[in-house]
């Protein structure tokens, strides 16, 4: 089992890669919008963009969060068998995939219509077009996901880090070189050729596995059915999961134009954090809750705790200098080109609200996957579900009266109140006699944070008048510095175990 250095190390190297990444996506997204701004092409493309990312995130999220405890466990017993087992689910899934991809290219036109009621008929025929340019991208990310779900399996983490690199790179390229000559349709291409590239990223360190591709199913019928029987309802929470994106865009087309394009630059931009972060804690400790969990319920729950406490201490200084910064952020992540001063302003109204729920975002993708470790997926299914017909109600009802802020609104209580029926229910199965004292310690660590975020919070806005005085940059950092090192310091006075935990992370 790893030890803590190794943990750490991990952590911090994946957290760098991941730091590279999203300043490349950054630099995709700030290149798109200079092209294209928030305009009608802009979100035609994004769009078009949802159905293949739909189908690949509820297959590819499916298999990256099933693979590795049914891997890890047989890996215990056999690891040929395990690799054999890995073969025969990635060759399945390769099938799934690519009948998914046929079936959605012969029914594109509906399939757009459905996600883009609000759009012109103009609209709509490019929409089919691009999606059709973009859907064999499905195979790729399959792909990619079964590579990234074996190699974290094994503790491998740097080259599946590496695949956003890899994609944006890719679409810089490709928007940069093809956009002028061939306007939307580049960007597509580069959106297929991004996702090709994050599987060849991974091939090299994935052969010493032995996985090959098994052309004939039908002598592991039942081992096939028995593994589809542990996967649907991880298939369907990640399915969920991604309708409260596709809800949240189709009642954006009903919007003033441009409102698809701001939520999606807001959301690009709140996922800096998250990714940078929060999300490498998440992925390197994955794993390791695994390994807890076939062991007792009571060392799965000890690590699980300790990775709450550290994902709501780190996300409570991001999401200050989001909520007191956002303009500026945005101003400086994409205000050039065709993303005007309009633009900047609708984005940041949807910018504020998602920054409100950071914690919130974190934590329902961790519990997830603690409840993935335990098994325990049909809850997460319906967690999944119920966080969806939540987001659909709210998001249409405060759309109305508060636009791209009121779907923001709405996608941070389903967060909410999806993380905190997760916890409930985890506390629920534990025993109350000798677990009790763990889940008070969280939530009174929740609470002091809670406050000195709250205190920090008004303490920088009520300063930010003064630092709106220095150029963009200037701004940002000053803030930045200010909220960092004050809430590390009231931190230390009031004796916060979260940055501790961070350092606790080892197997017993």
């Amino acid at each position: 089992m790893p030890t803590r250095s190794y943990l750490l190390k991990s952590v911090g190297l994946v957290t760098i890669i991941a730091a590279v990444g999203k300043v490349l996506g950054f630099g995709r997204e700030s290149i798109i919008a200079a092209y294209f701004g928030a305009s009608s092409t802009a979100d035609v493309f994004f769009v078009a963009s949802l159905i293949p990312t739909i189908l690949f995130t509820a297959l590819g999220s499916g298999l990256q969060a099933g693979v590795i405890p049914l891997y890890l466990e047989k890996k215990a017993e056999n690891p040929l068998k395990a690799n054999d087992f890995i073969s025969l689910l990635g060759s399945f899934f390769m099938l799934v995939a690519a009948v998914m991809t046929l079936a959605c290219v012969i029914f594109t036109k509906p399939l757009v219509m459905l996600v883009a009621p609000g759009f012109s008929d103009a609209e709509l025929e490019l929409t089919e077009s691009l999606t059709r340019i973009m859907l064999p991208s499905l195979l790729f990310f399959t792909l990619s996901y079964m590579a990234t779900g074996i190699l974290n399996a094994n503790k491998r983490f740097i080259l599946p880090a590496l695949t956003s690199t890899a994609q944006n790179t890719v679409i810089i390229v490709a928007t940069v070189s093809f956009a002028s000559p061939f306007g939307v349709e580049g960007l597509a291409w580069g959106f297929v050729f991004g996702a090709a590239s994050q599987f060849l990223i991974q091939y090299p360190s994935l052969k010493r596995y032995n996985i090959r591709p098994i052309i004939s199913f039908l002598p592991h019928g039942r081992q096939i059915v028995q593994t589809l029987y542990t996967f649907y309802p991880i298939i369907i929470a990640a399915l969920a999961i991604q309708l409260n994106s596709v809800v949240d865009r189709i009642i954006a087309t009903s919007l003033e134009t441009g409102s698809v394009s701001a939520l999606n630059y807001a959301n690009r931009l709140l996922w800096l954090p998250l990714s940078i972060v929060l999300t490498p804690l998440i992925t390197v400790l994955y794993p390791s809750i695994v390994e807890r969990a076939l062991i007792s319920y009571n060392s799965f729950l000890g690590l699980t705790l300790r990775g709450v406490k550290s994902l709501v201490f780190l996300a409570i200084p991001f999401m200050i200098v989001m909520l007191i910064s956002g303009n500026s952020l945005i101003t400086l992540a994409f205000q050039r080109g065709a993303f005007d001063a309009s633009a900047t302003e609708t984005t940041n109204t949807a910018f504020f609200f998602y920054s409100a729920s950071l914690p919130f975002f974190a934590l329902r993708d961790y519990l997830m996957n603690a409840f993935y470790a335990l098994k325990k997926t049909k809850v997460a299914m319906y967690s999944c579900l119920f966080a969806v017909f939540l987001n659909v109600m709210l998001s249409w009802l405060l759309s109305r009266h508060l636009g791209v802020g009121g779907i923001a609104i709405a996608s941070g209580i389903s967060m909410l109140l999806q993380s905190l029926y997760l916890f409930c229910f985890l506390w629920h199965k534990a025993d109350r006699r000798k677990d009790s004292a763990v889940f008070k310690d969280v939530l009174s660590e929740v609470g002091k944070l809670s406050i000195i975020g709250a205190s920090i919070y008004g303490f920088v806005l009520w300063l930010h008048p003064l630092a709106l005085t220095f150029p963009i940059i200037v701004e940002i950092v000053f803030v930045s510095v200010l909220v960092f090192g004050l809430y590390l310091a009231l931190s230390m006075v009031f004796k916060v175990s979260g940055l501790q935990a961070l350092s606790r992370f080892k197997s017993k």
